[in-house]
């Protein structure tokens, strides 16, 4: 699982910036009506009748309206309603303001490069963990 890093944290590429700003749909976590590329791992969704419920391993609930939604940490306090996202980016930056981390599925890895996603502190530890996988430690400078 690769973890979502909100974009100011990453090394902040054209690329990136451009693909962040599309449109968001709740179904990039879950497709449960019409055709959508799914981003994230880990969620379920259930249509509820007038909204619709996201589920990520029982610890996050997402309970979407029309015009909001609302974050719920767990299934016993009270949740934090607001505005529906516009743009990927204002998701991922929602789930970062109340902790909830965020994992892309493989689609990122398949349409970016590592240096795109990831948190701009961590790419050198990324490519030297991936020589060392690919037993090419003496790469490493």
């Amino acid at each position: 699982m690769i973890k979502v890093t909100p974009y100011m944290q990453t090394v902040g590429t054209e690329k990136f910036k451009v693909f962040l700003t599309q449109p968001f749909d709740f179904n990039q976590l879950f497709v449960l009506n019409g055709n959508c590329q799914v981003l994230f791992d880990g969620w379920k969704g259930k249509n509820m009748g007038s909204w619709i419920r996201y589920t990520h391993d029982d610890d996050y609930m997402l309970e979407i309206f029309p015009k909001h939604y609302i974050i719920r940490q767990s299934k016993n306090i009270a949740g934090y309603q607001m505005p529906i996202p516009k743009t990927i980016n204002d998701f991922i930056n929602h789930m970062e303001m109340f902790g909830i981390q965020l994992y892309w599925n493989n689609w990122i890895d398949e349409n970016f490069e590592p240096k795109d996603y990831l948190n701009a502190n961590e790419i050198s530890t990324y490519f030297t963990n991936l020589l060392i996988r690919m037993k090419k430690e003496q790469d490493i400078d």
